[in-house]
């Protein structure tokens, strides 16, 4: 890895953590049931606001964009409330919404960071109702055409249970991690979001517990998430 790159994720996020060393546990534990040597689209949601996948989303691509030899493009599909073009110091617009309305291409909508091998396409402009914007196979399509620039697609989704925006992207992305804030997200609500995804054929790929230290001190000392493999279909 050249210094340049090195210095560019350890500016958000120290790679060496033990936090990355547990993500990079569950980029292994998805290889091997998805094959991320090929064309792949991830989506990370959670039940509610306030479970870390925002944050989650964001440390996930660096240990994609820092251990495989491919281009990572993380996307704010969160367009009610982005988040991630002010993490990267960037525009919200133009971005994801305005290339699914066809007013924006790739080279204009997508924000270069200052980590290698991994850019961002930040929220952009809702301009009306989210879920109408993602009718038809909209997302699909786009996300086959980001597959012409990325390897690896990553989106940042809305929560589950209070929206129906993230079943639009389902048959856009290859599976879906589920984040669980533990010991604060009731586990009816939790369930409540694993059956509207299982109930719309999502491919759960497993379940991430954020804040797991805090619940179980002893487990693991410097644990931050927890990794339970979804249920195979």
């Amino acid at each position: 890895m050249s210094n340049k790159r090195n210095q560019g994720s350890r500016g958000l996020f120290d790679i060496e953590s033990p936090m990355a060393i547990e993500l990079r546990r569950i980029m292994i534990r998805i290889g091997r049931n998805l094959d991320l040597d090929r064309k792949r689209a991830l989506m990370i949601t959670s039940a509610e606001r306030g479970e870390g996948k925002s944050l989650f989303s964001l440390h996930f691509s660096l240990v994609l964009a820092y251990h495989l030899p491919c281009r990572i493009l993380l996307v704010d599909a969160d367009i009610r409330r982005p988040v991630q073009h002010t993490v990267f110091s960037t525009r919200v617009e133009p971005g994801f919404a305005d290339m699914l309305r066809g007013g924006a291409g790739i080279e204009a909508a997508v924000a270069k960071t200052q980590v290698k091998n991994l850019d961002l396409l930040p929220a952009g402009r809702p301009g009306g109702h989210p879920s109408r914007l993602f009718g038809g196979h909209r997302v699909r399509n786009l996300v086959e055409k980001l597959h012409e620039v990325y390897d690896i697609v990553l989106l940042d989704a809305p929560p589950v249970v209070p929206v129906s925006d993230p079943l639009h992207f389902l048959d856009a992305v290859d599976g879906v991690l589920y984040m669980v804030m533990a010991g604060q997200t009731p586990k009816e609500l939790s369930r409540r979001g694993v059956d509207i995804l299982n109930s719309a054929g999502a491919n759960i790929l497993g379940v991430v517990a954020n804040n797991l230290a805090e619940v179980l001190p002893y487990y693991y000392d410097q644990k931050y998430y927890g990794y339970e493999k979804g249920k195979k279909k």
